[in-house]
């Protein structure tokens, strides 16, 4: 039981579900916590700052966990790419919301509040956020932790292990032409 705990959690597909689905936690709470407290009237605000709380979080949690194995840049670069790609998931995750209440104009008082905030749930942290999960996995894995091409040569040096280059020898064939072949 335990070693089937611990091949599930060593895949950083799991590992990145698991903290994306802290951090939704902790944007609905901080979100619900603004908008029916301080920022009744400003709900895609109040949602922009709970996803930027929640994504320093996430950044946290991802670097330390979710790509621990990764080997990706130091430190800076890592930071600087994580917070272009979270600003890039964080406008993804506020523009369902933002078209719903501001274009589709589905808001009180055109519509009922439960019917309103029936909306908000489903354009921001419903279908908001699925487009920027989507996003912010295939991002983070590409650009700042190198997943994929760490997973790569980890596999690679496992076939051939990687020291030095593969010095190249000519061999002579039957009518003196030469002929290049890995040693």
């Amino acid at each position: 039981m335990v070693s089937n705990i611990n091949k599930l959690l060593a895949s950083e597909k799991i590992r990145f579900l698991m903290v994306g689905g802290f951090c939704f936690i902790l944007t609905m709470t901080i979100n619900y916590g603004l908008k029916y407290t301080i920022m009744t009237e400003k709900p895609t605000t109040a949602l922009l700052i709970a996803t930027a709380i929640a994504s320093v979080v996430s950044y946290i949690l991802s670097a330390r966990w979710t790509w621990k194995d990764a080997g990706g840049d130091p430190r800076p670069k890592e930071m600087v790419g994580f917070t272009l790609v979270t600003l890039g998931g964080i406008a993804l995750n506020a523009a369902p919301q933002w078209v719903s209440r501001y274009v589709f104009h589905l808001e009180t008082p055109y519509i009922s509040l439960l019917a309103q905030e029936t909306c908000d749930f489903l354009a921001g942290p419903i279908l908001g956020t699925l487009i920027a999960m989507i996003f912010r996995y295939w991002a983070l894995d590409r650009f700042v932790f190198h997943g994929k091409q760490a997973r790569q040569d980890a596999q690679l040096s496992e076939i051939i292990p990687i020291t030095r280059p593969i010095p190249r020898q000519k061999l002579q064939a039957p009518a003196g032409n030469s002929i290049d072949k890995a040693a």
